[in-house]
């Protein structure tokens, strides 16, 4: 007797065989099927076919849009894994899924929001207007990103020893696993955060009354992320500097970033921010040399002192 299973994975064999010859129409077919792993693995099936030719799964895009939230998370993995395999070359068929993608971002393990990125990042480049209304979702990603569980020594040093065994054995079973997914928390920070600097760039004011949520993730990894942080506190105090004062005492710490980019970028938003306290910190780190960088903050630091001058 014949069973669904057999025939899903023929598919998926012929697609990463010969993806010419899928039937493209009897793959999404399955999506309807009633077992989370034949709805996957057709999901498969379709992002073999997509990396060959991704215009025959745009085609069906609707259909893998609808897979997003499927109930089986590694099909929803999968379905965004599709799309982003379509992104870079049909982004209009990915562009109705651009609420669930940032929502997917910071899904756990980070697999999956590390695939939303790949998908999102086409129509970002495209359209960054089309993000503003995910702006408070985006925020949420920079503030609380996914996290990789990996337990400190001193959490393992308290387990009984046959847990300690058992955990460290996991671990070191997982130990590329747990690189990959930290590298990809990473890029998830980093791809929200110039996200959220785009939409700041066109709607200062969409996330002006949660600016005191952004501090800590100032000092977040990776340096290209804290920069673009703060480029978000940067855009929103150009508008109104009032909203940036919750950031800027994080903002004088940046003054002391290993990376001198990130310095460079927090002496422009204490500049928008109009943050009068930095005078002091900003003229200390201008007698620290005598170049293009230390130049901006002895001229940011006097027009500061120039903001808080009474008028005569």
């Amino acid at each position: 007797m014949s069973t669904q299973a057999p025939d899903e994975q023929a598919l998926l064999e012929t697609a990463r065989n010969d993806p010419e010859t899928v039937d493209v129409d009897t793959v999404v077919a399955l999506l309807d099927a009633d077992q989370g792993q034949v709805r996957a693995t057709a999901l498969q099936c379709l992002r073999v076919v997509a990396t060959d030719d991704p215009a025959r799964v745009a085609a069906v895009s609707d259909d893998v849009i609808e897979r997003l939230d499927d109930e089986f998370p590694v099909a929803g993995s999968t379905a965004t894994a599709v799309l982003a395999s379509v992104a870079d070359e049909r982004p209009d068929a990915v562009r109705p899924a651009l609420p669930l993608l940032v929502d997917k971002l910071d899904e756990h393990p980070p697999q999956t929001g590390h695939r939303a990125v790949r998908a999102l990042t086409p129509l970002l480049e495209a359209d960054p207007s089309e993000f503003v209304p995910a702006a408070d979702a985006l925020l949420d990603v920079v503030v609380d990103p996914p996290a990789v569980w990996a337990p400190e020594s001193a959490e393992l040093r308290d387990r009984p020893s046959d847990q300690r065994e058992a955990v460290t054995n996991l671990l070191a079973s997982r130990r590329d696993e747990i690189a990959k997914d930290r590298a990809r928390v990473k890029e998830i920070r980093e791809f929200a955060a110039h996200a959220l600097v785009e939409v700041t760039a066109t709607a200062p004011d969409a996330i002006a009354d949660r600016l005191d949520e952004l501090p800590p993730a100032l000092s977040n990894d990776p340096p290209l992320a804290r920069a673009a942080t703060i480029d978000v506190v940067a855009n929103v105090a150009a508008d109104d500097p009032a909203a940036a004062t919750p950031t800027v005492d994080a903002l004088i710490d940046r003054l002391a970033d290993d990376a001198e980019f990130v310095r460079a970028h927090a002496i422009r938003a204490l500049g928008f921010a109009e943050a009068t306290d930095a005078v002091r910190p900003l003229r200390e780190l201008a007698d620290e040399g005598d170049d293009a960088f230390h130049d901006l903050a002895g001229e940011t630091a006097d027009w500061l002192a120039g903001i808080d001058r009474p008028a005569e």
